[in-house]
């Protein structure tokens, strides 16, 4: 009876024994496979090398296109943000020539892209508004009130304007006009349209400002 009772704890002992044994080879091989993982992954990122973050390519602003005409410093097309406004179109073009009539152009209007803005001289509104024209009903993207779109070639031939015709051409009032008739009774008529820059007042900006207006034939 003594020694059976001995023998089952013996053998108790030895069973619990092998299940330690097991269960602490278990957690050894857990923990090596771990290590292995973890020692592979960091083989992998250093032959990869530093993550790198990718940089965001900025955003170009959208811009919009507008033709910058008359008595402005620097006519020509210019490049502004989206939604700038006259009065900014006009700074960029060097600002207001000192015959520019600033009260004509609404210089706080949205400008949308493609739009021409005509600046015009103080005579040349006051023509305006001899002929009905006001500011009010000159829009900003209009081709210039003083080209005469109603002829075939939309240009002044210089050799049988009248006075009246003369003064169509943006930048030419009645002194000018008067001017370029007598000039060419005097010669007999122009070769060229650059010699209308030996008209006293027209040379330089004047002439740039009409040469698209003028024709000799």
């Amino acid at each position: 009876m003594y020694r059976t009772k001995k023998k089952r704890i013996l053998w108790f002992f030895l069973i619990v024994c092998s299940l330690c044994l097991c269960s602490c080879k278990k957690q050894g091989t857990e923990i090596l496979v771990e290590d292995t993982v973890q020692k592979i992954t960091e083989e992998e990122e250093l032959k990869e090398g530093p993550v790198q973050k990718k940089e965001k390519t900025p955003t170009k602003p959208a811009s919009i296109w507008v033709d910058v005409s008359g008595a402005v410093a620097n006519p020509g097309v210019y490049e502004l943000p989206e939604n700038a406004r006259v009065f900014e179109a006009i700074e960029t073009a060097g600002g207001f020539l000192e015959q520019a009539d600033t009260q004509w152009l609404n210089q706080a209007l949205v400008l949308k892209d493609g739009e021409k803005i005509q600046v015009y001289t103080k005579e040349e509104t006051e023509e305006l508004k001899a002929k009905g024209i006001s500011a009010q009903n000159a829009e900003v993207q209009q081709e210039p009130l003083f080209s005469s779109g109603e002829k075939s070639s939309g240009k002044v031939n210089l050799n049988t304007a009248t006075a009246d015709r003369l003064r169509e051409i943006p930048g030419i009032g009645e002194a000018r006009a008067k001017a370029i008739l007598e000039y060419r009774q005097q010669i007999g008529g122009f070769q060229n349209i650059e010699e209308i820059q030996q008209v006293p007042g027209i040379k330089g900006k004047i002439y740039e400002k009409i040469v698209d207006y003028i024709c000799v034939e």
